[in-house]
């Protein structure tokens, strides 16, 4: 198999090499609606494809979901018990719990997901471009073309870069551009459809209560278990934006959401002595209804999309990828047909 990323190795730099981990939390709902389902087939399938990566890379230390204060509050003890999932999957935690699994005092109920990961992003990437049978070059796609049952695929020059008999579009909201500059766009509403929302993460100094984070916390944003002496914390939400950056706004976000999750437990005192925050700031591709879209193009025999994670890149791609693996193997797919047709592309 042969990818195609115009980002990768460019100039000794890695595209996620400033993302410094990312989290893989299930989602729950009280009618296990759609996006309910297809996020825990998604984690089951991460699970099972990374089980042999190190510890380091994925580490399965769980995530607790802080209940709402404002807003529109779920009482997430009846959510639990309408659910009756396995403990295992899913379960309801008072603060005192919840404070014990995380390592620091939080005031107020949660749902604990034991399954749930972080994730290092770019030795993950490094990890899978180095499967066997897998080869990464670095290349910018301008547009595909069939050829004898064959799919082109063509710089913006025109010149050939790869030709396959099978060809997936992963590439974020860019799957939109290639499916246009190759006239098949057209009959692709979801696609279409589809926009780019920038957001960024702030890196945190592990001290104190970050310090002592054993799992992923979230709610009103996330804060992540330190990866070599620095907590991820995120994720702010830009419309509009023509550039993805690290702003002075953003970071003063997600301050305010580690303030909200933490509460008394973490003294903002540990960071005001920094000149700077480290952070990282990407794109987002995004549909309507925040699914995504993976499956074959209508009309096009042998190309494949899978795009839209919108916030759950981890989750959706394992999920593609086992989705389309399947697929190409002629082996039976791992979802329902009500839950394909909510992800189909056309």
């Amino acid at each position: 198999m042969t990818v195609l990323d115009p980002g990768w190795g460019a100039d000794g730099r890695k595209p996620h090499g400033g993302h410094v981990a990312a989290a893989l939390t299930p989602v729950a709902s009280r009618d296990d609606n759609a996006r309910a389902r297809l996020s825990r087939a998604g984690a089951l399938c991460a699970r099972s494809a990374w089980r042999d990566l190190p510890e380091d890379i994925v580490t399965r230390c769980g995530a607790i979901q802080l209940q709402r204060q404002s807003g529109r509050v779920v009482d997430f003890a009846e959510l639990a018990r309408a659910l009756d999932f396995s403990p295992e999957w899913i379960r309801y935690v008072d603060a005192g719990q919840a404070s014990e699994i995380a390592g620091v005092a939080l005031d107020r109920p949660g749902l604990h997901f034991p399954r749930a990961m972080r994730v290092q992003v770019q030795p993950l990437l490094d990890a899978l471009a180095a499967t066997p049978g897998v080869r990464v070059e670095q290349a910018a796609v301008h547009s595909l073309h069939p050829v004898r049952g064959e799919w082109l695929a063509l710089d913006s020059d025109g010149r050939l870069l790869a030709r396959a008999h099978q060809a997936v579009l992963a590439c974020g909201v860019r799957v939109r551009d290639l499916l246009q500059n190759s006239g098949l766009l057209a009959g692709n509403a979801r696609v279409r459809a589809m926009h780019a929302l920038a957001g960024e993460i702030t890196l945190l100094p592990a001290r104190g209560a970050l310090g002592r984070l054993r799992c992923t916390v979230g709610g009103d944003g996330y804060v992540l278990p330190a990866v070599n002496g620095w907590c991820v914390a995120g994720g702010t939400y830009v419309h509009g934006a023509t550039q993805a950056l690290v702003t002075p706004e953003g970071q003063a976000g997600n301050l305010g959401r580690v303030a909200g999750l933490l509460g008394a437990s973490w003294d903002p005192g540990e960071v005001s002595g920094l000149a700077a925050l480290p952070g990282w700031a990407g794109w987002r591709a995004v549909l309507p209804g925040r699914l995504p879209a993976i499956g074959p193009i209508a009309g096009a025999p042998g190309l494949w999309v899978a795009t839209g994670y919108a916030s759950r890149g981890l989750t959706w791609s394992s999920l593609a990828g086992e989705l389309i693996g399947a697929s190409l193997a002629g082996e039976p797919l791992p979802l329902e047909h009500d839950l394909l047709a909510e992800i189909d592309p056309n």
